[in-house]
């Protein structure tokens, strides 16, 4: 199909990544997506000229561009008398707003802001159809004129809400993002009244409308065609003076989602809890801190997400536990719920019957006493549904002590499985895990469970060898048999070891040729871990990072007292170990084998020099030719970077953070492209802002950078401030 369209659309579509293709382009292109275009001179663009018939200019590029470049793209802009469509995800994407008043026939503007002296110049464009502007800059009384294009079908405007200019005319709005409901007589609730072709919808604010009557002037029951629908209160603490607003707020029964955020009332809707809007198909309610209860919804037929968020004094979920007291259809959340997740509900001790059709179940701080199980609908027997589950996440439930006589032991449903994660239960003791039946399981954590118990059947419940992740720590009795069970995970491409108190090593090499797939080890806070195992048979790997491991890192200090010569030869590239990136508390790690000897790393993050004066020259070196990024955080310590960082030919980004002895900077290599020193000595950021010193010319090369309070940007200077507010004024969020 890529094809297809590739060859169809030859002549008048090109993506544009490197200046060159500009020469082998027809000038018959129209639509025109330009990428990296930081890295074209201003003559390169415009030659973008001799496209006479744009209608399409896209431009995807993040970095800054220097100032000839961005006048002669606005030049190919304001030229462009045909443009329909103008995307631009760049600084200074402002700068554009000067053209669009002549552009008269554009429908379609994405920029990062619009200045307040240009809205005006927006408003002349009748055809204007999607205006999506990511800056809440523009004052409300130059807004107002945005209240002329009545052709608007798409609005996004401002950061935190739109809702700067009066939409009541704006008709053929098919969608309203972040509408902010006010007080004034042009922004009040009834605006959205007369937008009678809606497909999606948001609205902020709520908390200014004061009655029921104005709700109902919003006549969200009468938008046939609306399919979104999301509500906000920002004021969830605040006591309603009019319980019945919501109730009010019915939208029409074709509604599909729907997403109600920090409303104060003390119960839920009559359209939700009887049912109303029949059609939905997603439900969220989040931060409505005043609902106790929230029936079953087991009548919304098609619905196939429901998240409860932050619902603090929700105690009940249906109107009864009791299969003896209620019909399976009442007990039963929706019968084609696909997704349920539940997070922040304290007061809430048990979950209805969860359905067949269930895909994924996500709970999160939780205090249930009880796990859910899966129920059946009505009459239908249980092996007529075959199972859909493949999810199941169970974290900070605090109150949990069991998970038996739940899901996990209806092993009907154990067969699809393939993310479990049981994490920070702190008082769960028994879990009997059916592994045996898990043969789809791809990824299991079972973390910070510290009182957990080894079923007596445990050790015949090996781990599926169809694991690609494991994350284990803190669980108990169960943390040796998951550990013992490695060698055979053939298909593990990520291992997590978090607080393994009972690792006194990583595993053999016997163990690691076994798993041939593995290219992500993660070792954190495993207190008696000292040795490293056989780590160079592991020839997969991709990524390691060790942090809070004392006893290995104290096995490296004393390497590294001991060192003497071996710190003069440095390693010549063959090693079959090749990580291509490494994550560490402190450089010493780097003494150890396999590591000492690694020659092809990529990225080499260290997260702790607060006691290191110097780096591991020796062993940079020997990665001079691959290494691509440098991060060195805490460096309290560091007092200088070594004089070969300028051999390092392949650096991109140097990160440093706290080097607050750091007074002066070695020659850096041509290819870096970010330096950021955030903490320094004052007298390396005094020399730095000297015009013609020795410093600032060791970076005048590198096109972002940042020391002290100091940011340069293709070699212009700014200040912190001067940075944020352009940041904060030109980044396209």
């Amino acid at each position: 199909m890529h094809e297809l369209a590739s060859n169809v659309s030859t002549g008048e579509c090109a993506r544009i990544v490197d200046p060159v293709q500009l020469q082998d382009e027809k000038y018959t292109v129209r639509h025109l997506c330009i990428v990296n275009i930081h890295s074209f001179s201003a003559d390169e663009v415009k030659k973008i000229s001799h496209f006479k018939n744009l209608r399409t200019i896209i431009i995807d590029c993040m970095p800054p561009l220097e100032n000839d470049t961005l006048c002669a793209l606005q030049m190919i802009v304001e030229t462009s008398k045909s443009l329909r469509l103008f995307h631009a995800q760049l600084w200074s994407a402002s700068c554009f707003a000067v053209n669009f008043g002549n552009l008269k026939h554009l429908r379609y503007i994405c920029v990062s802001s619009i200045p307040q002296d240009k809205i005006c110049g927006v408003a002349r464009l009748y055809h204007l159809m999607v205006l999506h502007h990511g800056s809440s800059g523009t004052k409300i009384d130059e807004a107002r004129y945005l209240g002329n294009l009545e052709g608007l079908r798409y609005v996004s405007y401002g950061v935190p809400g739109f809702g700067n200019f009066p939409i009541s005319r704006l008709t053929s709005l098919q969608e309203l993002r972040n509408y902010r409901v006010e007080e004034r007589t042009c922004n009040q609730i009834s605006a959205i009244g007369s937008l009678r072709d809606l497909r999606r919808l948001g609205l902020q604010g709520l908390e200014n409308v004061k009655n029921w009557e104005e709700a109902k002037n919003a006549k969200l029951k009468e938008k046939q065609y609306l399919n979104s629908l999301f509500m906000e209160w920002s004021t969830p603490d605040q006591i309603m003076t009019d319980n019945l607003v919501l109730d009010h707020l019915e939208p029409h029964v074709n509604i599909r989602e729907l997403q109600i955020v920090g409303y104060p009332g003390l119960k839920i809707p009559s359209w939700i809890e009887n049912c109303s809007v029949r059609n939905l198909i997603s439900l969220k309610l989040i931060s409505c801190i005043n609902w106790d209860y929230i029936p079953s919804l087991g009548q919304l037929v098609l619905l196939k997400l429901l998240m409860l968020d932050n619902l603090p004094k929700l105690r009940q979920i249906g109107r009864s536990s009791d299969m003896s007291k209620s019909s399976s259809m009442e007990l039963l959340l929706p019968q084609s719920l696909n997704t349920l997740e539940v997070s922040k509900c304290q007061e809430l001790r048990e979950l209805p019957l969860l359905p067949p059709s269930l895909i994924s179940l996500k709970i999160q701080d939780v205090w249930l006493t009880k796990f859910p199980i899966i129920g059946k609908v009505s009459s239908e027997s249980i092996e007529s549904k075959s199972s859909k589950l493949i999810d199941v996440t169970v974290t900070s439930c605090a109150h949990l002590t069991s998970l038996e006589g739940s899901l996990l032991e209806q092993k009907l449903y154990m067969g699809t499985l393939r993310v479990l994660t049981i994490v920070d239960c702190k008082h769960l003791e028994s879990a009997s895990i059916p592994f045996e039946e898990m043969k789809q399981l791809k990824e299991l954590a079972v973390m910070q469970c510290p009182k957990l118990r080894t079923m007596r059947d445990a050790k015949d419940k090996l781990v599926p060898s169809s694991l690609r992740e494991l994350a284990i720590g803190g669980c108990g009795d169960l943390e040796i048999p998951l550990l013992g069970s490695l060698q055979l995970l053939t298909n593990l491409s990520r291992l997590e070891l978090q607080n393994c108190s009972s690792l006194l090593s990583l595993p053999s090499a016997d163990v690691f040729k076994s798993l041939r797939s593995l290219q992500n080890i993660y070792v954190m806070r495993c207190e008696n871990i000292s040795s490293l195992g056989g780590l160079g048979s592991l020839s997969s790997l991709q990524h390691l990072a060790i942090s809070n491991c004392n006893k290995l890192t104290e096995a490296g200090s004393s390497l590294l007292s001991g060192s003497g010569d071996a710190e003069e030869h440095l390693v010549e590239p063959g090693n079959s170990l090749r990580i291509s990136s490494l994550s560490f508390d402190l450089p010493s790690l780097l003494l150890h084998e396999p590591l000492k000897s690694l020659c092809h790393t990529e990225y080499l993050f260290i997260n702790g020099c607060s006691e290191t004066k110097s780096l591991p020259e020796r062993w940079l070196l020997q990665n001079r030719s691959s290494l691509r990024h440098l991060s060195i955080l805490k460096a309290e310590s560091l007092e200088s970077l070594p004089p070969s960082m300028q051999d390092l030919c392949s650096l991109k980004s140097l990160d440093l953070d706290g080097a607050l002895l750091l007074r002066s900077l070695p020659y850096l290599p041509s290819s870096l492209k970010n330096l950021s020193i955030r903490e320094c000595h004052p007298d390396l950021e005094k020399k730095i802002t000297k015009h013609g010193s020795p410093e600032l010319n060791k970076i005048a090369h590198i096109p972002d950078v940042t020391i002290g309070g100091w940011h340069f940007l293709m070699g212009k200077k700014f200040s912190r401030e001067a940075y944020h507010k352009l940041s904060d004024s030109d980044r396209n969020r």
